[in-house]
């Protein structure tokens, strides 16, 4: 007797690039293709049915993975990079953020963006419904080399506990290579 793995219940992206639309910093997919998207990967925000919003780090994974083609409204098409530059602009630090999304995604996770100042992703479990599911972890990211205070790790440490997730650090060291620790809560008391 032959058991079979449950099918994923997510639509399939056709084969060609879905058209998105870049303006005033932002980039959209309109139509019937964006709630396809949605559904397919969890990306973006669906207002009204038919209108998706892309953050920054989801256009470029999407761009990277030949998802979308983005172009503005006189139908210049942008590559990764003219994005990654336009982008980069008005979102300080995109660079170190989109290469830890990228890492997350590439590892099968749900990762959608953050809650709050420093807390910049929510990840949920692999295979996860959106609508169904609650993230995991919340994900503070950390280029090597650049200091964060211990008072800054403790206020996303209660953070997270107040929301009944885990504080994962993404460590960005300078080769680019992710390397995840979890935070456990932990009190620290000077002796006086």
């Amino acid at each position: 007797m032959e058991i079979k793995a449950p099918e994923d219940e997510r639509p399939q992206l056709p084969d060609e690039s879905i058209p998105a639309q870049f303006s005033r910093g932002r980039v959209t997919v309109k139509g019937e293709q964006a709630p396809l998207l949605y559904e397919a990967g969890y990306y973006g925000t669906l207002k009204n049915g038919n209108k998706l919003i892309l953050e920054p780090e989801e256009v470029l994974l999407l761009v990277r993975r030949q998802r979308i083609q983005v172009s503005d409204s006189k139908g210049t098409n942008f590559e990764f990079a003219d994005l990654l530059e336009q982008l980069g602009e008005r979102h300080p630090g995109l660079w170190t953020r989109f290469l830890v999304y990228s890492d997350l995604r590439s590892r099968g996770y749900v990762v959608r963006t953050g809650y709050g100042k420093g807390l910049l992703f929510r990840v949920y479990p692999r295979g996860a419904k959106l609508n169904e599911a609650t993230a995991k972890y919340f994900v503070c990211v950390i280029s090597e080399g650049v200091p964060l205070k211990v008072t800054e790790i403790e206020t996303f440490s209660k953070q997270a506990k107040r929301n009944r997730k885990k504080l994962m650090l993404a460590v960005l060291d300078r080769q680019g290579e992710t390397t995840y620790y979890l935070v456990a809560p932990a009190d620290i008391v000077a002796e006086k």
